[in-house]
């Protein structure tokens, strides 16, 4: 009676001491599973954020580049502009700087033009009185003074004078001399020569060269082409 007490005793507890062991089995391959499945996820997150980072420097940088190019563009538009004659960028005309000069000197006009100087587009007028004459350069945008001179009177020369709206204007000058030489104006002033009035208007050809167009001032019409 004794013995079999103890062998059914010795079963149960073989019995539960296998039972444990399976349990613990299952719970450390839950655990790996699981531990495996969460190192997955921090990779798959890492993999992504790092693409997110790389796109986003990608990004970036084609920002910069586009900016980079647009400066550029800009760069060299502000300086094509700067070498030729542009009429239509200029805040002020001519004719406001003829007025200007007249307010400040009662004068006739015996020459105006227009050039860079200094780096600066200017309207260059002239007037004359009986006993002076008046030169000055305004900036082409402001008007303000760039250089002023008075001087006496001493030429005993018949003076000849002009008045701008009796003459083409200097676009319409400009287009003449460009019509006739493919390039970029630079300079346009007045001259007379033997009474007449003209138009010099100096164009850079397409081989960077000045070429002077002589263009009757009152008429329109092409006198010379100096190269």
């Amino acid at each position: 009676m004794d013995k079999k007490i103890k062998l059914t005793s010795l079963l149960l507890a073989l019995t539960l001491t296998l039972a444990a062991c399976g349990s613990s089995d299952s719970n450390s391959d839950n655990t790996s599973e699981d531990n495996s499945s969460n190192q997955q996820t921090e990779e798959t997150s890492n993999d992504s954020s790092t693409e997110d980072d790389d796109n986003n420097d990608d990004a970036d940088d084609n920002t910069e580049n586009d900016e980079g190019d647009d400066n550029s563009d800009d760069n060299a538009s502000s300086e094509t502009d700067s070498s030729e004659i542009n009429l239509d960028s200029y805040d002020s005309t001519i004719e406001d700087a003829i007025k200007k000069a007249q307010s400040n000197f009662d004068g006739q006009l015996t020459d105006i033009g227009l050039e860079r100087e200094n780096n600066k587009w200017v309207y260059k007028i002239e007037l004359e009185s009986d006993s002076e004459e008046y030169d000055v350069s305004y900036d082409v945008n402001t008007l303000d003074i760039i250089e002023e001179e008075k001087d006496s009177e001493n030429d005993d020369e018949d003076n000849e004078y002009f008045k701008y709206e009796e003459l083409i204007t200097f676009d319409e000058a400009i287009i003449k001399a460009k019509s006739e030489v493919d390039g970029k104006a630079t300079e346009i002033s007045t001259d007379f020569d033997d009474g007449v009035l003209y138009y010099e208007v100096s164009i850079q050809n397409q081989n960077g060269e000045d070429v002077d167009v002589i263009i009757d001032a009152k008429s329109g019409e092409t006198v010379e082409i100096d190269e």
